[in-house]
């Protein structure tokens, strides 16, 4: 049975509110996945460099105005009136350039963590949901336009949602739950009806957070249940591997290249100073591709995975940016506010 609960025990989200805000906390035993048991991959943490490459503008493609006319990037956005201190956050469509800006939501209820489906028909958000005077996060799905949005469950959860990702086919979302009162457990939410059930092979489900699919729909990759290892299963809870390792400072927001090929991620102190770095699963090389002193986080693919959207706080808040997926560099800025700018999600 499960039973309510208003708070994640371990992540300090970049959510608005002290009653809502969450915390990180490493230390915090949780106990090891209930998956198939696999080797640890050893730890390969990257040399720091002395410097951050220099930022350079990006230079257009001479394709750009189709790519702009056909890819968005949603974020969510603090800078409307009614959201002072990261109170309520909407979601905001922009182009890879920075152009062709337009507002998709006018909830004020805490929008964050959008993802679109992979026809880009659709986009899923992370909501507050109230149920009396008891609220939860739950989950809201609109087309891409802001238009048709309703909550996937018919009636209120009784328990926290978060991480929602579409499936490739569109039928469900993949997504972290807080279950029977214990600990954070993948699961899959069916679209069409909200039923949720854990990602499981039989063995009780997996421990973790912020899973997210291959474009095939065979594999999810996701954070482990201490913050130190990035890992994945197959679609069917089948074949669990860790594919990263940390040697040092947690891991956040794992996200497989449209090849399948590379996983992005960031590590570092959650919250405080985090890099994006990017996992070749094909031979095991580790590149970190931000050096900033300040938070790097979100990495999101290009369609084409030549570029990473990703939200950074180096100018002083947090905004979105864009850089070459290969080994980082051509840094572009493409949001320009003097509030914050987080989650960033390229469209497919």
């Amino acid at each position: 049975m499960l039973s309510p609960r208003s708070h994640h025990p371990m992540l300090r989200a970049f959510r608005p509110g002290p009653s809502r805000l969450l915390v990180l906390a490493m230390s915090l035993a949780l106990g090891a996945c209930d998956g198939a048991e696999s080797p640890l991959d050893p730890a390969d943490d990257p040399q720091p460099a002395a410097t951050e490459p220099a930022a350079t503008e990006a230079v257009a493609p001479d394709n750009a105005s189709l790519i702009a006319a056909s890819e968005r990037i949603t974020f969510i956005s603090f800078r409307d009136p009614g959201a002072p201190n990261l109170a309520n956050g909407n979601v905001y469509k922009i182009d890879p350039w920075g152009h062709n800006e337009v507002r998709v939501t006018s909830s004020f209820d805490n929008d964050y963590a959008p993802s679109w489906s992979y026809d880009n028909k659709r986009i899923a958000v992370v909501r507050y949901r109230w149920d009396g005077n008891v609220g939860h996060d739950d989950i809201w799905v609109m087309d891409a336009n802001g238009s048709n949005g309703h909550w996937v469950r018919p009636t209120p959860s009784p328990w926290d949602l978060f991480d929602p990702t579409w499936s490739p086919d569109g039928t469900h979302l993949v997504l972290t739950v807080w279950w029977a009162s214990t600990n954070w457990y993948l699961a899959k939410m069916n679209v069409a009806t909200g039923d949720i059930q854990l990602i499981s092979p039989g063995t009780g489900g997996f421990v973790g957070t912020r899973p997210s699919y291959n474009k095939a729909g065979t594999k999810i990759v996701y954070v482990g249940p201490k913050y130190g290892t990035v890992e994945q299963i197959n679609a069917d809870g089948t074949g669990h591997k860790v594919r990263y390792t940390s040697s040092s400072g947690a891991v956040d927001h794992p996200t497989f290249s449209p090849d399948g090929t590379k996983i992005a991620f960031e590590k570092g102190a959650i919250p405080g100073n985090t890099d994006i770095f990017v996992k070749n699963l094909v031979d095991g090389v580790t590149k970190r591709l931000t050096w900033s002193t300040a938070a790097d986080r979100n990495a999101t693919w290009s369609p084409d995975g030549s570029k990473i959207a990703f939200m950074s706080e180096r100018s002083g808040t947090a905004q979105i940016w864009t850089m070459n997926s290969a080994a980082g560099g051509s840094l572009l800025r493409i949001t320009h506010t003097t509030s914050h700018e987080r989650y960033p999600s390229w469209s497919h």
